[in-house]
């Protein structure tokens, strides 16, 4: 499992956890980002 994956499994664990809002806001802003580069690989892009 990579080292991405991982992390997120982790955010996902703190925030079933409880860990607040700023664990919630982390995980949002992991998912856009992993978002937008499966996007920009999908149109050929960086």
């Amino acid at each position: 499992m990579s080292r991405t994956a991982k992390d997120l499994f982790e955010l996902l664990r703190l925030c079933q956890d409880g860990s607040g809002s700023l664990t919630e806001h982390l995980l949002r802003e992991v998912a856009k980002s992993l978002i937008a580069a499966g996007v920009a690989d999908e149109r050929g892009g960086c």
